[in-house]
């Protein structure tokens, strides 16, 4: 991200790193990158609902890294998450150092404001009617569909996702996502998210059969479904699991 600051009555411009953190899962053979800053204001961000200080890292310290682990055959995938990894100045720069390296390169989840050159993307569709859209992040999402459609037509493996939210993102606003993503591709894997309540946000937690429903909309355009009801005492399967190696 580029910043602007007055010196010597001129405005300069700085680059600011936001890589704050980077894991290793030796089961999927996976380096996971994490930024830290969004462009978006989504009020139903369970990020809220975490305490963070970051620190950045240096990009050719995580550039080292990750030549070592190739190196030794440990590394194969590289995921870019955290934030909205496409707005980091060095994203750019990394994944053409991975592909330097013949490593398979995803954003492990983006906004879709930005379309960059990975092998796959998980593009989140907050919402298909533009002001629900507006209300949920503060900002329009023609540019986002947009980038979704570039994104396909460029060879990108795409994988797209949306909570669902009672009363707010409901059956209807799923149904119009997915007619938009079949309209695309009906192959394109589609995951359905129950909401967790964030601090200030007025909707509630969607019960497991509604989340059921939701996925049941969405079949009725795609092929590949998904759903997960995160409760408050959920915790993420083990083959997940990941350890910080920065």
């Amino acid at each position: 991200m580029a910043w602007n600051y007055w010196q010597n009555g001129s405005i300069r411009s700085y680059l600011i790193n936001m890589f704050h953190k980077v894991t290793y899962n030796p089961k999927f053979e996976r380096i996971c990158i994490y930024n830290s800053i969004c462009n978006h204001k989504c009020k139903i961000c369970s990020y809220k609902l975490m305490e963070r200080k970051y620190k950045s890292i240096d990009v050719e310290k995580i550039k080292r890294v990750i030549e070592e682990m190739r190196e030794k055959s440990l590394v194969k995938r590289v995921h870019f998450l955290g934030g909205e990894p496409t707005i980091n100045p060095f994203l750019e720069d990394l994944l053409k150092f991975c592909r330097e390296l013949n490593l398979y390169t995803c954003l492990g989840h983006t906004n879709g404001s930005k379309v960059v050159d990975v092998n796959e993307a998980n593009i989140s569709i907050k919402a298909y009617t533009e002001e629900k859209h507006i209300e949920c992040t503060g900002v329009s999402n023609k540019t986002i569909l947009e980038n979704f459609i570039r994104a396909y037509d460029k060879g990108i493996k795409l994988k797209a996702n949306t909570v669902f939210i009672p009363d707010f993102i409901d059956y209807e606003e799923i149904e119009k996502i997915a007619k938009f993503i079949a309209s695309i591709d009906n192959e394109i894997p589609y995951h359905i998210i129950g909401y967790i309540p964030v601090p200030s946000a007025p909707w509630r937690r969607p019960h497991f059969e509604e989340v059921v429903k939701a996925a049941k909309v969405a079949k009725n355009y795609l092929k590949y479904v998904t759903f997960s009801c995160p409760d408050e005492n959920f915790t993420r399967d083990e083959k997940y699991a990941s350890f910080v190696i920065i």
